[in-house]
């Protein structure tokens, strides 16, 4: 009997709206080969989309921080042609021409208006990774063995706890087993049920924007704070484009802004890349990652599911939270300036300002003051103005884009 397979590279799995106003679930393949011709992500909710978006950003941030517009690796890098990762980096020959090749990219994929033929090999390169189903290497999981000797001998497979119900896990409903969704989308019989293609997108969802109710914990030398998922803790920012391959492009930082650009910044260390002990371990170190691709994916759960009868049961133990002071990596977030501890650190959303349109804290999102502390423009705004005083982007799409 053949495994069952449900690989995202090939798979419709993203939900998208096309240039006739109608939904369409595509796959990663057809995502990048027609992005253009999509006009944005339709998930099941915005912040959703969000993680979507972020996770497709990962890959092309990968691929295109290794390899140019031709598929070619850039001269001051090299890299490995099995794995298609980098092994070493030239740093002088860097300095002299690498963030004009990074910038060379991007404006040729721009002016292109589509992604290239070395997105899709790096997909099939790591398709085994991307298969959700898979008994080796399932997509944003562990495998049971895998699991087991991450968490306490209390809390292994075989003893049933630290379960996630997928009706949990689904933000449309968002119920605990002890407080039930009154009015939930689904009756109570249904509350779990869920497409493989929805359960994909939760799962990055999860990852993303998880709370903190959990009672497992991956082993660890030291205690630790369990993570609430790194966007959990933003107030984001992004750029969207007039389709879905100018929204990818506006928001694809090559060049990241604020920070110094080295091996650390372009050597991404992903799940998919790496064996899940080594990904693990690193993220026990509780380091903010030092590259876009990671950190726009880091998980914040190690997750396993198993099967019965066609219905995950989920497993999921905490990862250690993440310092968001000053991770001016990260470009998707405003700034405020904490004066106790004199460091910035994300302005967060409250209850109270839900209601606030985006105009009414301009100077948030745009600097329009001199002094130093008052402002801090997110990352995405300067690379906004990069593109910008490069000649690479209108005035007229810069003051469009940003959402």
């Amino acid at each position: 009997m053949s495994e069952k397979s449900f690989n995202l590279v090939t798979e419709p799995w993203i939900k998208v709206i096309d240039e006739d106003n109608l939904e369409q679930t595509v796959s990663l393949e057809q995502l990048f080969t027609n992005a253009a011709h999509y006009q944005q992500l339709a998930g099941e909710m915005k912040s959703q989309d969000l993680a979507i978006l972020r996770f497709l950003l990962a890959i092309l941030t990968t691929v295109y921080s290794r390899y140019n517009a031709d598929g070619k690796p850039y001269e001051w890098l090299t890299i490995d042609e099995q794995s298609m990762r980098p092994v070493s980096f030239d740093e002088d020959e860097f300095e002299d021409s690498g963030k004009d090749d990074l910038l060379q990219t991007w404006n040729d994929l721009y002016h292109a208006q589509h992604f290239t033929e070395i997105v899709t090999r790096y997909l099939q390169k790591y398709a085994d990774r991307f298969d959700l189903l898979s008994s080796e290497h399932p997509f944003y999981q562990a495998t049971r063995a895998q699991y087991d000797s991450l968490v306490p001998k209390n809390k292994v497979v075989a003893k049933g706890k630290g379960t996630v119900a997928v009706k949990q896990m689904n933000r449309t409903i968002s119920e605990s087993n002890n407080k039930p969704d009154i009015f939930s989308p689904n009756t109570s019989p249904h509350k779990n049920d869920l497409s493989l293609a929805a359960l994909a997108r939760w799962l990055i969802t999860y990852q993303n924007f998880t709370a903190v109710t959990d009672k497992t914990k991956v082993v660890a030398k030291e205690k630790f704070s369990v993570s609430p998922g790194w966007l959990y803790g933003l107030n984001p920012v992004f750029a969207t484009g007039n389709n879905l391959f100018e929204t990818l492009m506006l928001n694809l930082v090559l060049v990241p802004q604020g920070v110094d650009l080295e091996i650390e910044t372009i050597s991404q260390q992903l799940a998919w890349e790496l064996p899940i002990e080594e990904y693990v371990k690193a993220r026990l170190t509780g380091i903010v990652p030092g590259n876009l691709a990671e950190l726009y994916t880091i998980w914040s759960r190690v997750i396993h599911i198993e099967w019965d009868n066609g219905q995950p049961l989920i497993f999921s133990a905490g990862l250690p939270k993440l310092d968001n002071h000053e991770a001016f990596l990260e470009p998707m977030t405003i700034w405020k300036f904490n004066k106790k501890d004199k460091e910035w650190q994300p302005n967060l959303r409250w209850l109270n300002s839900l209601g606030k349109a985006m105009w009414r804290n301009f100077g948030q999102y745009i600097s329009v003051q001199q002094a130093e502390n008052s402002q801090r423009e997110p990352g995405i705004v300067t690379w906004l103005h990069l593109l910008q005083s490069k000649k690479q982007l209108q005035m007229r799409q810069l003051c469009a884009s940003l959402q």
